[in-house]
């Protein structure tokens, strides 16, 4: 467990008073959250970005100040899809925050889980001492920082400047940045150790480390009840170029059996513990329905009866240049009778529709037309609003969620 980790409080924060509760009928609403937020819906689930959760680097608070933060929000939720699932896609951040779980990310499992099937040890990654500028100097090119995982230029570039000239604001970058890769760096000894034992092993040692930043973060009881954790299983090439999601690497050759071996214990693992999420599938793809159906089986089998729940992302194609999806609702009843044709436990799957609803020049018409489409198709539905807006256009009566 991480010593910052300790800095959190066991306690789950209850309802407030003025917290308020959406009508039955509309608890597939995902509405949007952030470090501002002062109100919830406690029957609704919620996505959160990293980044408005995050306090701003000015503030220089705390490491794990916003984890309690997550953690107290969370809490008063129905559930917060949280995306953690790479470097710089997690809560933590490597260089702007001082890190209180960074989490592992799960690329660099699959990179160990590759060498040791092919008989090889994952070169380490090499972490001097917070104050030795002349070793990090010594490290020229992120390769001779990071060995045999992937690398992160970012990363490389503020852990390696130097610190006894650099202005105090540049000087906790890079402390942040040097203590990143010290805990990549003991993560990675755990894989590579792991490696004279069997990929298999490998492959189960990354997906225990990345459980436990899950817990150490939010904490076993939140982690469970509230918060979702979100993997981009099927990334767009954006995503694996220049932000490091899935399970492969940009530039190099993963065989597809270290893919695979990784996935089942990384995403299994993580479910024990909680609810999951993956995503994006664009459902207007024969190769995209295939794969999301075939991740399903391997999560969550017909008959495997009780237990936690995952969600998964789908949309249409890609809007050029956005993160943004084409709306495909009207496919959206043949994937689901996909799904339920397949071998999965159908109890324990939500699909989640995108594309989020944009708010911006619609109607109440138009927000109550999209939503009572997807509760028709019983399916979620995200809305580009917080709690307060979306009261107020959907003309909601205020219900307090205590008596």
């Amino acid at each position: 467990m991480l010593t910052s980790a300790l800095l959190l409080t066991s306690l789950v924060a209850a309802p407030s008073s003025s917290d308020w509760q959406a009508p039955g009928d509309h608890e597939h609403v995902v509405p949007r959250l952030s470090r501002r937020t002062k109100r919830v819906f406690t029957n609704l689930r919620y996505e959160g970005n990293n980044k408005a959760l995050r306090a701003p680097f000015e503030d220089h608070a705390p490491a794990c100040s916003d984890a309690e933060r997550t953690r107290a929000l969370a809490s008063r939720t129905g559930g917060l899809f949280l995306l953690r699932d790479a470097l710089f896609s997690q809560q933590d951040h490597p260089v702007q925050r001082p890190s209180c779980a960074l989490m592992l990310p799960p690329n660099w499992v699959t990179v160990a889980v590759h060498d040791a099937m092919a008989g090889r040890v994952t070169a380490p990654v090499i972490a001097p001492a917070l104050d030795d500028d002349e070793a990090w100097r010594a490290l020229g090119t992120p390769a001779a920082l990071f060995g045999g995982f992937p690398t992160s230029d970012s990363l490389h570039d503020w852990a390696t400047r130097e610190r006894a000239s650099a202005s105090e604001d540049d000087r906790i970058r890079i402390d942040n940045a040097r203590r990143s890769v010290h805990t990549l760096a003991a993560a990675g000894e755990r894989l590579r150790t792991a490696s004279a034992e069997s990929p298999e092993a490998v492959a189960r040692a990354g997906a225990e480390i990345i459980a436990r930043s899950d817990h150490d973060y939010f904490g076993g009881a939140v982690r469970h009840d509230h918060v979702i954790p979100l993997f981009v299983e099927n990334p767009s090439e954006h995503e694996i170029v220049d932000e490091g999601k899935g399970l492969v690497v940009h530039g190099r050759t993963l065989s597809p059996e270290a893919i695979t071996l990784t996935r089942r214990e990384v995403y299994r693992r993580r479910l024990r513990d909680g609810a999951m999420a993956i995503e994006r599938y664009d459902i207007t793809r024969e190769g995209d329905v295939r794969r999301a159906i075939e991740v399903l089986e391997m999560l969550v089998p017909e008959g495997s009866g009780r237990g936690h729940h995952v969600y998964v992302w789908v949309g249409g194609p890609l809007i050029a240049g956005t993160e943004r999806v084409e709306d495909v609702h009207d496919r959206m009843p043949e994937f689901v009778a996909a799904l339920s044709k397949a071998d999965i436990e159908m109890s324990r799957v939500t699909v989640f529709a995108r594309p989020v609803f944009q708010s911006r020049g619609k109607t109440r018409d138009d927000l109550v037309a999209a939503t009572d489409r997807a509760r028709t198709q019983g399916v979620l539905y995200g809305v580009n609003m917080n709690t307060s807006a979306l009261r107020a256009k959907m003309e909601w009566p205020r219900r307090s969620a205590t008596p």
